[in-house]
């Protein structure tokens, strides 16, 4: 048997083999990372510009306009770079090795509070969320991209997510409860204090670093790192088809948009959910207790998840995943406006343990991915993930500034104490029912995508087939 015989069998048996318990541990780590460094700014970072920068929401919006407009050129650029990178460690692991400690700095700078005239704040704060957020762009986007290098098996795959999913849930279990505390207790028992905000994102920074790189330590990419160096007239050509085919791709562009019209709700009710426990509720420790029992329930759906996701196209489990979380939201709008503080712990567990959406889009995305590779030949995998990722970022954005200009409209006033019942009745409608209409109408989009379970299948075995004949590497 030849050396390139030998070779090809190896290349096969790797793509195909099943992965160890322990190699897929060691995946999570990426996402506990994520998790560390991002859910500060997802869920605390509009109260801190309102609360404790003095920002008005004109200016908050402002920000994350500027912040997503660069995405929308950095988020796609960037995963087009990696997945045109050739180094020992693989396309995309060097990312997670030395982005890891550019990320935890920029979280900190974030949310330090310049004692500055206003207008460099609104500057301060807009390079720092600008940095923070190219950073996690590098590390989370090649997080993500490593799994779907690590085998050509979507059952590994959807298990590797799983795994992930479930050191999410620990990990979000963990800052939800200790978050707001945790602001507490440095900010000397006020939720509007600078320190508090500043220590908090210290902590989660200091901890994120060394699960990033547990991650890349376990992982190894198998897939598309074919090692080859190529000349910058190469590496262009290659960036440009990558673009071309991933925007030509209808199950692409469906999945993105998708994906951005789900997080504009999701990210959007997130930023402003803390006015719900603060103004509507009028007790903001609630917050520790629900986002708890949220993410207690994102931990269960990984163990079902698997289930539904090996057995029905990932389309339709996304698509219900959607419904679902709408219903979810009509039910906090009852809570809020009878509060109900017996039953916020319930709709938290309940709020995640209906999220199937996110496991649904990494592993739809694999195989869409794995699609568009077999019929163009380029393995596209940093450019449609990074789209994803922006989608995340813009759903995040626009959901927040939306969000708090919404506020602001039906009466929001940042500190006040005795708000009228009609403007925390319309503060309620804004925080729940603009989020389940998004929800509704991202089940739609994920129906409208084409990969089926049946194809995917095939694309498989497809794979398998050229990878050991070397026509895939």
């Amino acid at each position: 048997m030849s050396e390139n015989t030998n070779a090809a069998v190896q290349a096969n048996e790797d793509a195909n083999k099943k992965l160890s318990v322990l190699t897929k541990i060691g995946y999570s780590f990426g996402e506990i990372g994520s998790q560390c460094s991002w859910t500060l700014i997802s869920s605390y970072l509009t109260v801190f510009y309102t609360d404790v920068v003095g920002l008005t929401p004109v200016v908050i919006s402002a920000i994350m306009l500027i912040a997503r407009i660069w995405d929308a050129v950095n988020d796609p650029m960037f995963g087009a770079i990696a997945e045109n990178t050739h180094t020992k460690w693989g396309r995309f692991r060097p990312y997670i090795l030395w982005g890891a400690p550019i990320l935890a700095l920029f979280n900190c700078l974030t949310f330090l509070n310049l004692d500055v005239p206003s207008s460099w704040k609104a500057i301060w704060c807009g390079f720092t969320y600008i940095g923070c957020g190219m950073a996690y762009t590098a590390v989370n986007i090649s997080t993500q991209c490593v799994a779907n290098c690590m085998t050509a098996l979507n059952e590994e795959r959807v298990a590797l997510n799983a795994y992930k999913g479930v050191g999410s849930g620990l990990i979000q279990m963990v800052i939800s409860a200790v978050t707001m505390p945790m602001i507490l207790y440095f900010g000397g028992g006020s939720a509007s204090s600078e320190k508090g905000y500043f220590m908090a994102a210290l902590v989660f920074s200091i901890v994120c670093i060394p699960c990033f790189w547990v991650c890349f330590a376990s992982t190894k990419e198998i897939l598309g790192s074919s090692g080859k160096k190529e000349s910058v007239g190469d590496t262009m050509k290659n960036l440009v088809n990558s673009f071309k085919y991933t925007f030509k791709d209808r199950n692409a562009v469906f999945l993105m948009l998708a994906m951005l019209t789900f997080l504009t709700g999701l990210f959007g009710r997130i930023g402003i959910m803390a006015y719900y426990f603060i103004y509507i509720m009028g007790n903001p420790v609630l917050i520790a207790g629900f986002a708890t029992a949220m993410s207690a329930g994102m931990l269960v759906v990984n163990f079902y998840a698997p289930f539904l996701l090996n057995r029905f196209s990932k389309k339709y489990v996304g698509a219900a995943g959607c419904i679902l979380q709408a219903l979810c939201c009509v039910f906090f709008f009852i809570i809020g406006e009878n509060n109900l503080v017996g039953m916020i712990v319930p709709s938290g567990f309940l709020y995640g343990v209906t999220n199937l959406i996110s496991i649904s889009c990494f592993t739809l995305s694999a195989e869409i991915i794995d699609d568009n590779w077999l019929r163009t030949g380029v393995r596209s995998d940093g450019v449609i993930a990074s789209c994803v990722s922006f989608s995340t970022k813009l759903g995040n954005a626009i959901g927040g500034s939306i969000g708090i200009l919404a506020l602001s409209a039906v009466g929001y006033v940042a500190n006040a104490e005795n708000l009228s019942a009609e403007v925390l009745t319309r503060m309620d409608m804004v925080i729940n029912f603009a989020p389940a209409a998004l929800f509704v109408l991202g089940a739609v989009l994920f129906l409208c995508v084409g990969m089926t379970r049946e194809k995917a299948k095939a694309n498989e075995a497809e794979i398998a087939r050229k990878v050991a004949s070397g026509e895939l590497k």
